[in-house]
């Protein structure tokens, strides 16, 4: 059964590591094409968001975490800019409504939209803490279909590169870890401006692409079909 739902590939930065309190000050993605596998020309997003707790809290310093120092290190700076920068950035509100019109944009209708004609969620590591944040936050600003979950993505189906690649690397030692830096530069995409969201997308959606790809390529000449069928006597 052939796919028709596009395929957004998405990642979000945050100010904390615990997805069920941290707000995203980041969120980047594009859409693959179902069909031909290949990046959709100008699908990219990306915007930064204040984190919540800033407006809630105006003089919020992260005095209790280290993300602050994450954030200096990945981007070359002082800690003290990047609270200027997330303080300085739009509202989550604004940001999460930016959002949901980019992804309304790729249902696979335009008659009659629903869960079931949005794009299915692809990126990396996503089950265990994007997912979670697009959950929380679909809830918090009613983008939930009947069964209270985010009517963002299509409901079936989950696309995480992380378990792609558990799946063709469990068997073998090659990989020292999972981690998208190290997945990365094991394929030979090196990690030049990794830890952007936007970056980090697109290095997921090559990966995605190429995987996809070769699954397709092997599903045409496997027999899938009666193969656990008994042989006749």
């Amino acid at each position: 059964m052939a796919n028709l739902q596009k395929i957004c590939v998405f990642d979000l930065e945050t100010d904390g590591a615990n997805p069920d309190l941290c707000s995203p000050v980041q969120i980047a993605s594009l859409i693959i094409d179902p069909y031909k596998l290949e990046i959709i020309k100008d699908s990219e997003f990306n915007i930064n968001l204040k984190p919540s707790i800033l407006d809630e809290k105006p003089d919020y310093i992260y005095d209790d975490s280290d993300v602050l120092d994450f954030h200096a290190k990945v981007r070359g700076c002082e800690k003290t800019k990047i609270l200027e920068d997330w303080k300085s950035y739009q509202n989550q509100d604004n940001g999460w409504k930016m959002f949901v019109s980019y992804l309304e944009k790729y249902h696979i209708r335009s008659d009659k939209k629903s869960c079931f004609t949005a794009p299915i969620a692809a990126g990396y590591n996503i089950n265990r803490f994007d997912l979670r944040i697009i959950e929380r936050l679909s809830t918090k600003y009613n983008n939930v279909n009947k069964e209270g979950r985010t009517s963002l993505f299509y409901p079936r189906d989950v696309i995480d590169l992380m378990n792609v690649i558990f799946y063709w690397f469990e068997g073998n030692n090659e990989l020292k870890n999972y981690t998208l830096d190290n997945v990365r530069e094991y394929l030979g995409l090196g990690n030049s401006g990794s830890h952007d969201a936007l970056n980090d997308v697109r290095a997921t959606a090559d990966i995605l692409i190429r995987f996809m790809k070769l699954h397709r390529n092997l599903g045409n000449k496997v027999k899938f079909k009666n193969a656990f069928a008994t042989a006749s006597a």
